[in-house]
C-alpha cells in the first residue's frame, strides 16, 4: 500500500487524507451514512457487491449482488433500494428481494422507442431527494453519447418515471439545505448543473450551470455531496482529487487523494464530520491506492444526514 495522506491546495492549511477502508473495489462508488446502524455503506459496481463497516472498523461486511450496481440507497423503514443494470429493486431489511419496473418499461410509458442495436445499459448514481422520491441514472457500459438518462422513482409506485433524456454518464445527484436546488452532473459535459427544484411536486425547473471541471488535466466530476452549509463537494473522475463549491459556485478547497479515479463522496459520523470519499481501481493494478476508500476531517464544516426513499 503506498501512502495514505495528501493535503488539499486552497483553503489554508494541511489536512490528512486517511486510508479509511483496505478492501479494493474495482468501481467504489456511493457511499452513506446510515445514523441508525452506524454502518457507513458503499457500493462496488463492477465488483457486484454491497460494502459497509462502522467508523471504527468493528463490524465489518459485505454482501453480494445479481448483476452490477449502480447504487444503494438507504429506505425509510428499513432496508435499501438496489439499482440494478435493469432497474430498481427493492431489498427489504429480512434480505428478501422484490423487482419493480424496469428502465425499459419507464422509456415505454413515456412514448420512447428503443433500437434494437441501443448499447447494453446499466444503473449508475442515484440519491433519494428530501421528499422520499428516487432519483436514478443510467448510462452505456460503452458510453455511448446520449444513450443514458435520469429517472424518478415516487414512493409506492411500482415503476421509476423518465425525466430527463439525452443524458451520456448520469452522475453526481444532491440537494441544497433548503431543498430549492438540485444539483446533478452528467460527467462527459464537465459541469455541475442547478435545477430550480419543487420539493413537493418533485418537479425540476430551470437549469442553469453551477461549476465547471476546465478539463486541461483529463478530469471529469463525478458523484457529489452537499454539506450542511450548502458546499457542494465533487468527486473528479481522473483527477485524484474532491473539490468543495461555495453555495454561489465559487472554488473553496481542493482535496488531493493518491489515486486518479476518485467517484464519490459523502458525510459520516454522528456530527457528520468525516467525509468519506470513494475511488475505482480500473485497470491501475500497480496502484497500492487504487480502489480504496478514504477519509478526510475538513474541520470547519459538517455534512446532513442523508435523505431515505420512502417506499
Amino acid at each position: 500500500m503506498g501512502s495514505s495522506a495528501a493535503g488539499f491546495a486552497i483553503g489554508g492549511g494541511v489536512a490528512e487524507v486517511k486510508v479509511f477502508d483496505g478492501r479494493v473495489c474495482r468501481l467504489g462508488e456511493g457511499p452513506h451514512y446510515d445514523e441508525r446502524t452506524g454502518w457507513v455503506v458503499w457500493i462496488d459496481i463492477l465488483g457486484s457487491r454491497v460494502i459497509w463497516r462502522d467508523l471504527a472498523g468493528a463490524e465489518v461486511g459485505e454482501s453480494p449482488t445479481d448483476g452490477h450496481i449502480g447504487a444503494a440507497v438507504p429506505r425509510r423503514d428499513g432496508g435499501l433500494v438496489l439499482c440494478l443494470p435493469a432497474g430498481p429493486v427493492l431489498a427489504d431489511p429480512d434480505g428478501s428481494l422484490r423487482p419493480l419496473g424496469t428502465y425499459a418499461d419507464a422509456k415505454v410509458a413515456a412514448g420512447v422507442r428503443t433500437p434494437a442495436s441501443a448499447p447494453a445499459m446499466r444503473s449508475n448514481d442515484a440519491k433519494a431527494d428530501p421528499a422520499g422520491r428516487l432519483w436514478l441514472g443510467t448510462m452505456a457500459y460503452d458510453q455511448t453519447p446520449g444513450a443514458g438518462a435520469l429517472y424518478r422513482l415516487d414512493p409506492g409506485t411500482d415503476a421509476p418515471s423518465l425525466v430527463l433524456s439525452d443524458v451520456t454518464i448520469s452522475n453526481g445527484l444532491g440537494w441544497s439545505p433548503d431543498s430549492a436546488t438540485m444539483y446533478y452532473i452528467d460527467t462527459p459535459t464537465r459541469r455541475i448543473d442547478a435545477f430550480a427544484f419543487d420539493v413537493d411536486a418533485g418537479e425540476l425547473g430551470e437549469r442553469s450551470m453551477f461549476a465547471t471541471i476546465d478539463g486541461d488535466d483529463g478530469a471529469f466530476p463525478d458523484g457529489l455531496c452537499v454539506d450542511a452549509d450548502g458546499g457542494v463537494w465533487v468527486a473528479l473522475w481522473n483527477g485524484s482529487a474532491v473539490r468543495r463549491y461555495t453555495p454561489d459556485g465559487r472554488l473553496d478547497r481542493v482535496v488531493a487523494l493518491p489515486t486518479p479515479f476518485v467517484t464519490s463522496c459523502a458525510f459520516a459520523g454522528e456530527e457528520f464530520a468525516t467525509l468519506v470519499i470513494t475511488t475505482a481501481a480500473g485497470s491501475r493494478a500497480a496502484d497500492g491506492n487504487a480502489g480504496l476508500t478514504y477519509s478526510y476531517e475538513p474541520g470547519d464544516v459538517v455534512g446532513r444526514p442523508v435523505d431515505r426513499y420512502a417506499g
